[in-house]
């Protein structure tokens, strides 16, 4: 069966309008309604409760009513929201804030930022303006607008992300989220080099789209298949252009350790030009409500699935060479579908870091003001049982983080001399 998969910070399905005007403050009403939404259906469909454990939900859900109703604009609401539907602790459970609204409120500027063993760096620069006030990739970061940075993180950005696992949580707070905020308020980080710079959100950006799959002949002709999603036109098209370079290297590099997300049978199809038997994807379950077993004191029951059966592809060279697949904790949701094929596939080895940990199918709803939230409804794990939503997929052998860009490709370059 193919499922497709949420990418992460995109919502992908789509939620009816609302005529009020997203820019507009909400009555009373629609803000307890709201509020009250997200509290039924997470009630209702959420498949991680267990996980959470020391959440009361009905209690939690009555002490965010004050705090909705107390909300002075559109914005403050919603960011309520997300500080309500962050306590679920699921990357694939979360709230949506109206378009014209994270336009203006929710500003990315043209830098982006990593983080490497607890410690946070400029990674990219993508505007001649900010470059020219002389700040470098490279250069850590200690303090934004004279907070520590850690303290600014931990203060104004974690309790509205939605993450599950610490690694996960790391790439959300401190790389997709750090910088973001009011377009027109410029703010200042402070690196270890003693200076100070201002950044404008304001600021144009170099936009650049990574393809789908970037394929290239390394040492020892090793080829290198970078996976950046499992969505696209013409995906399967594209694949097929590049798969005769392929089968020309002596063994091959999968690397989805920055593969966000998309279809699984995507994922599947890839799967297929490399194994020789039969393999089984992740099992799922989900949950069933019945009234009459309620009435009896069984109030939740699941319903348990097999995964799907993949075959290898007819009537085409299979690649037999080795193969290695590299991850990261940023291998995300029908990435993470792939990793646990080619594990159960037993093609070859995992390298890197632990995965994100959070896959499965969100259900979408719309909420006052046109925004929206999802819920995960399916919970996935591996055909023996073994959990990964809430911990991360397992590399066989690990590589720790480096500011280097490429230390996953040296390091399964060494594995496999």
């Amino acid at each position: 069966m193919k499922r497709f998969i949420i990418l992460i910070g995109i919502l992908t399905v789509s939620f009816s309008a609302f005529s009020q005007n997203e820019l507009e403050n909400l009555t009373i009403e629609q803000k307890i309604f709201g509020l009250s939404k997200i509290w039924k259906e997470a009630d209702k469909n959420f498949v991680f409760f267990d996980q959470v454990p020391d959440l009361d939900w009905d209690k939690t859900y009555q002490e965010f009513i004050p705090k909705v109703i107390s909300t002075k604009t559109t914005y403050e609401y919603y960011k309520q929201l997300q500080k309500f539907c962050s306590l679920l602790k699921d990357g694939h459970t979360s709230v949506v804030i109206p378009w014209k609204l994270r336009k203006t409120n929710d500003t990315k500027p043209p830098l982006e930022t990593k983080f490497v063993n607890g410690k946070i760096y400029v990674s990219k620069i993508l505007n001649d303006t900010l470059r020219n006030t002389g700040l470098k990739e490279g250069l850590e970061i200690i303090e934004i607008d004279g907070v520590n940075i850690h303290k600014y993180a931990n203060e104004r950005i974690k309790p509205y992300v939605f993450y599950s696992t610490k690694q996960d949580m790391n790439i959300q707070v401190y790389e997709y989220k750090l910088l973001r905020g009011d377009i027109n308020k410029p703010f200042k980080i402070k690196c270890t080099n003693g200076k100070v710079y201002t950044i404008l959100r304001s600021l144009s950006t170099v936009k650049t789209k990574s393809p789908i799959f970037d394929f290239k002949t390394l040492e020892n002709n090793v080829g290198h298949l970078k996976i950046n999603r499992f969505y696209g036109d013409n995906l399967v098209q594209k694949f097929d252009s590049i798969y005769s370079e392929i089968l020309k290297t002596d063994k091959l590099i999968i690397d989805v350790s920055e593969n966000f997300g998309g279809n699984s049978g995507y994922a599947n199809y890839v799967l297929k030009h490399i194994i020789d038997k039969q393999f089984e994807t992740a099992r799922w379950k989900t949950l069933m409500y019945m009234p009459s077993y309620a009435s009896w004191g069984y109030n939740t029951q699941w319903q348990d699935n097999y995964g799907d059966k993949v075959k290898p592809k007819e009537n085409i060279e299979r690649y037999s060479n080795e193969v290695v697949v590299l991850i990261s904790e940023k291998t995300y949701s029908a990435g993470e579908d792939f990793v646990v094929g080619f594990i159960n596939s037993k093609r070859g080895t995992v390298i890197g870091r632990p995965t994100a940990g959070t896959t499965g199918n969100p259900i979408g709803f719309s909420l006052p003001g046109k925004g929206g939230f999802q819920i995960c409804s399916k919970r996935d794990y591996f055909p023996n049982g073994t959990e990964f939503v809430g911990f991360g997929i397992m590399p066989d052998k690990t590589i720790q983080n480096s500011i280097d860009g490429n230390h996953l490709i040296n390091g399964a370059l060494e594995i496999l001399k």
